[in-house]
Parts: structure tokens; C-alpha cells; sequence
């Protein structure tokens, strides 16, 4: 996938909002908490931490999923 840089990508989860964006870092913001690492998945773990392994990884995979459709090939 090939991100573009400063792109953001919202999804909803749980009733949450959840935005995205990749720059240097990837920069997250949900229920009124942000965080940047260079992973996605550190951030969700950092911005939303009481989600389990589980419901992380379907964080994951909406965001990434979303990130990939929204940005012209």
C-alpha cells in the first residue's frame, strides 16, 4: 500500500470515531485521546487501551482497509 502523506482516515468503532493519519508517524485520534508511533497498532494501544487483542486488530484492519480504498491508485 502506498500511503499518501497527511491523508486521513476515519472510521467508526464501537460508537467511537476514530481518525488516522500517516505522515513521518502515524498520528491517531478517538474519544477525545491522540497518540503517534510508528506503528498503527502502537497508537490505537496508546489512544484506546482498554480494547482487547481482538477488537484491536478489527480497529486495525477497518482503518488500513479504509486508508487503501480512499486513496486513488
Amino acid at each position: 500500500m502506498t500511503e499518501t502523506p497527511g491523508a486521513k482516515t476515519t472510521v467508526v468503532f464501537q460508537d467511537i470515531e476514530v481518525t488516522a493519519r500517516k505522515e513521518r508517524l502515524w498520528h491517531v485520534e478517538a474519544a477525545g485521546r491522540s497518540a503517534s508511533a510508528e506503528f498503527l497498532d502502537q497508537a490505537l494501544e496508546v489512544v484506546l487501551p482498554r480494547l482487547s487483542y481482538e477488537e484491536l486488530d478489527s480497529l486495525l484492519i477497518q482503518l488500513l482497509t479504509a486508508s487503501a480504498t480512499a486513496q486513488p491508485r
